[in-house]
């Protein structure tokens, strides 16, 4: 076990993602407004007093409760993350325990000793110590044990992580060369793949799961192709499962950086996607604008909604009234923070799912934003300017670091919704 001084490479990115610069200026502000916020949560979130320890989720042998449930959303109130209804944070729960089990069965139970010190290094950022902390949050009706238990999961699963994943996701120098030459997304390279989609449906779920396993070992395109006419779900079945161009910025993050360093007929390991297997035939890149590897600031503007909403008549109407950030805020007035932010981060530090297409955004345009297996809701995205005057080039260290951490990031995703999809799931 690694200790939790500072987080490890996985946990503290994955915390640290999760606090804003508004966070820590509001958690610096002291116990008595950190009290004072999390009383405001308190009255906010009421939680029935019987009724608060029956199981509200079970997740296989395990069970989360409302009680656990109406802590946490108390403590991602003070961090002001998003998502803070109750499905939303029993969502986060549930991967939590999902979490844990899998590190638990891999032998990995960080110690109260690291637990103590992760406390130690999150209450710190506050200018706290970390009793100074749990006391502060114990007068607000938080339990010490909701932070350690948020804090553990992120041990455990970041050592799981790097355990399971942190050889395949070690660059290799040839890969930090053309990470280097594709920039961070300012490049027009363009990837060309071909596409087989395995259904899961419960009577043939064991099968293509056999049959993934073995066209992920083909090397040859007639038979990628012939599988794709034979046993693919997807239109693309009809010609082999060629896809056309597309730019390597429009794949999703755990899918783009595969592809760099794949010879042509590669396939990639199985990608789950749910109720389906998706394989991809790598087939051709082309690089027509090498650049270094830029960083502008990026201004932009992310507004949260609830499950069910319809994001694609959402951001016809907002298109309509909004050419750009100020006249977007000036439709929410008195917004709840957690449901409108906005922001200003290097691009290589914005959240991964906007950075995978920020690079196409133009100034004023928006993009919706699915909501993710970590527990980020669904989302609209404005950018709001691109700032490259401050560009610098990144260092070969500084490009291999990126690369790893967010590869380790998306195998990480990929694994936990693998855990889910396998997964006995159900809510009371």
């Amino acid at each position: 076990m690694m200790t939790g001084g500072s987080a490890a490479e996985l946990a503290a990115h994955e915390v640290n993602s999760g606090m804003t610069t508004t966070t820590h200026t509001l958690m610096r502000r002291g116990i008595q407004t950190i009290a004072a916020t999390l009383c405001a949560a308190c009255l906010a979130l009421p939680v029935a007093a019987q009724g608060q320890f029956n199981p509200a989720v079970k997740v296989n042998d395990s069970v989360v409760t409302n009680f656990e449930i109406a802590q946490r959303q108390r403590l991602m109130t003070l961090l002001r993350q998003p998502g803070t209804s109750r499905n939303e944070v029993a969502d986060i729960l549930i991967a939590d325990r999902l979490k844990i089990a899998a590190a638990t069965q891999a032998g990995i139970e960080p110690t109260e000793q690291e637990v103590d010190l992760a406390v130690e290094d999150f209450a710190g950022r506050a200018n706290l110590s970390g009793t100074e902390f749990l006391q502060a949050l114990g007068e607000s009706g938080i339990a010490s044990e909701t932070i350690r238990d948020f804090l553990r999961v992120q041990l455990a699963w970041g050592d799981l992580v790097r355990t399971q994943f942190a050889s395949r996701a070690r660059p290799s120098d040839a890969e930090i060369d053309r990470a280097m030459s594709l920039g961070t997304g300012q490049s027009s390279a363009r990837v060309l793949l071909s596409e087989i989609i395995l259904p899961l449906a419960p009577q043939i779920a064991e099968q293509s799961q056999q049959r993934a396993e073995a066209i992920s070992q083909m090397t040859s395109f007639s038979e990628f192709e012939n599988a794709a006419r034979n046993f693919s779900a997807a239109p693309t079945r009809e010609n082999g499962g060629r896809l056309d161009w597309m730019p390597l910025s429009d794949l999703p993050p755990q899918i783009g950086p595969v592809f760099l360093t794949m010879a042509p007929g590669e396939v990639t390991d199985p990608i789950p996607l749910g109720e389906a297997i998706a394989l991809f035939q790598f087939r051709g890149l082309q690089d027509s604008t090498p650049s270094q590897a830029a960083n502008p600031t990026i201004e932009y503007s992310r507004i949260f909604f609830p499950a069910g909403t319809d994001l694609a008549t959402e951001r016809a109407r907002l298109t309509a009234l909004a050419d750009n950030c100020v006249d977007l805020f000036g439709l929410f007035p008195n917004s709840d923070p957690n449901r409108l932010i906005n922001e200003s981060r290097p691009q290589s530090q914005l959240p991964s799912d906007l950075r995978a297409i920020v690079g196409r955004l133009d100034p004023g345009e928006m993009t919706i934003l699915p909501a993710t297996a970590a527990g980020t809701p669904a989302s609209i995205a404005m950018l709001c300017s691109r700032d490259a005057s401050g560009d610098i080039d990144l260092t070969r260290d500084e490009v291999g670091q990126q690369l790893f951490l967010r590869r380790l990031n998306d195998y990480a995703e990929g694994y936990l919704a693998e855990l889910e999809a396998d997964a006995f799931i159900e809510r009371y």
